[in-house]
């Protein structure tokens, strides 16, 4: 079923039916085991049951014969996981791949399992019996591709590069690809009237390494005349802050508290004076208490009048003092393509 490699790989004839069966229950199995890690081995991980009905459907399709849409659902829950917590279904996806003959995707899934593996023997965890089978298998797919095929790898570069392989499509950035042995056609910047061809002849188990010779060409060329065009919006200036006017309601609405309770003490004592009850003494009492009240009371009121006063002025020195003027809120510069924008 797995026909890129060794005879471990391939079909042999007269056994198609058997081993497709054999093959693919056997990934059946890999591809629930994946959703059905141990509890105690992840504990965060009881959401991944909601995955299990897409990982059938995927098998389904695989079972059809449509490794493409077995790819693509598959495809679509590794990217939802992660390359952590979906690191088994890395390995499925790397079989589909291989079998659906896209060696560098393949290498690319064995390569991501194998590295997550590592990573958890490194923090002393201990894989289950099928996961170290899956990790014998995948290193020696890997090394059959290693063997059978040419790679040519594009090297990483100061800016990514746009880079295509004869007629495949194109990759942004570092990656290894993996090609028949014989020449090939490497396209840096596809598509661009100074697209760079390189041709490069590569042998089964050699790796070449590329990347594009030509210096990218500077956003402005020496000697070029550099055009700014500023961009004005009109804006309002006010004198001040508006947080100065919100102080002075608010410090003018608390400031009424005080002499609103002197005003019901003095009031309640002058009531007291009056009442038909009060005796002699509680009169002249009342008498004597209600000047130096009715003091306090208007001498508390004078704190929100003025108040109100300043607050008043400085609202109308707010609106009255604001005038309008320019200012620069981006810059078009020519040739070197793109806006500036500037802060105020």
């Amino acid at each position: 079923m797995y026909g890129l490699g060794g005879d471990r790989w391939k079909m042999a004839s007269g056994h198609g039916s058997t081993r497709l069966a054999s093959y693919g229950a056997v990934l059946a199995t890999v591809c629930l085991a994946a959703v059905t890690v141990p509890r105690e081995a992840r504990a965060d991980d009881d959401d991944l049951a909601v995955y299990r009905d897409r990982f059938r459907l995927g098998m389904e399709k695989y079972k059809e014969g449509s490794v493409g849409e077995a790819i693509r659902v598959w495809s679509a829950i590794y990217e939802e996981l992660g390359t952590k917590r979906g690191y088994r279904l890395a390995f499925n996806l790397a079989r589909a791949y291989d079998t659906n003959g896209e060696a560098t995707r393949a290498a690319e899934r064995y390569h991501a399992f194998l590295d997550e593996a590592a990573a958890r023997r490194a923090r002393g965890e201990t894989l289950e019996p099928l996961v170290e089978r899956e990790v014998h298998d995948a290193e020696e797919r890997l090394a059959d591709l290693n063997s059978s095929h040419g790679r040519i790898e594009i090297a990483a570069g100061p800016d990514a590069t746009l880079a295509q392989i004869d007629d495949t499509d194109p990759r942004l950035g570092a990656f290894v690809a993996y090609v028949a042995p014989g020449r090939h056609v490497v396209t840096f910047g596809p598509g661009k009237a100074d697209a760079e061809k390189i041709e490069v002849d590569v042998a089964a188990g050699e790796i070449s390494v590329l990347h594009a010779t030509r210096a990218p060409e500077p956003a402005t060329r020496p000697g070029a005349r550099l055009t700014v065009d500023p961009i004005f919006k009109r804006v309002t200036k006010h004198p001040f802050t508006p947080v100065v006017l919100y102080t002075g309601v608010v410090l003018t609405a608390g400031s009424v508290l005080a002499p609103g309770l002197a005003y019901s003490h003095a009031i309640s004592i002058y009531d007291s004076y009056n009442a038909s009850t009060s005796t002699i003494p509680e009169r002249i009492s009342a008498r004597n208490a209600y000047p130096g009240a009715s003091t306090v009371y208007y001498g508390l009121l004078a704190v929100p009048i003025s108040l109100a006063a300043i607050t008043g002025g400085l609202t109308t020195w707010y609106f009255a003092g604001a005038h309008e003027e320019n200012v620069v809120v981006s810059i078009d510069a020519t040739p070197g393509g793109g806006t500036l924008t500037a802060r105020f």
